[in-house]
């Protein structure tokens, strides 16, 4: 499979989700990323990424705020509300694989050297990965 290009979160999708999210004030982790080209997400305002991402029209922000809500999963209190939001996520990584197929593939290979939660996340991603790559030996 073809490692997708690179892409990254742009200012100013990071500024306006800002602004429009009130992240200075949620997340208590913004300003220790703020420049930076990620920012991390508050598990607690997943529902409120979730619903918000449904409303949005610019790719820029989406792939931004899916980072936040990938970031945020298994950070979830217990193991009903992480695959709960889960199966929320993995409904729109399928629907907007284009706009997130970096992430995706960046998310495949996290270990705990990167990432202290890959134990939890890792796996889910490549799954979703096995699923979405059509069976080609039917085709030979």
């Amino acid at each position: 499979m073809k490692e997708p290009p690179f892409r990254f979160s742009t200012k100013k999708a990071l500024d306006e989700l800002e602004v429009e999210l009130n992240l200075k004030e949620k997340n208590p982790y913004r300003e220790s990323m703020a420049g930076k080209s990620y920012t991390p997400g508050n598990p607690y305002d997943i529902q409120e990424y979730l619903d918000y991402y449904e409303k949005l029209n610019d790719d820029d922000k989406k792939f931004t705020l899916m980072e936040m809500i990938l970031d945020s999963l298994p950070a979830q209190p217990n193991e009903f509300d992480f695959f709960k939001y889960w199966q929320k996520s993995k409904s729109i990584l399928i629907e907007d694989y284009f706009i997130h197929e970096f992430t995706i593939n960046y998310w495949k290979d996290m270990t705990k050297e990167n990432f202290v939660r890959s134990d939890i996340m890792t796996p889910k991603i490549q799954d979703l990965i096995a699923q979405m790559i059509p069976d080609f030996k039917k085709y030979e």
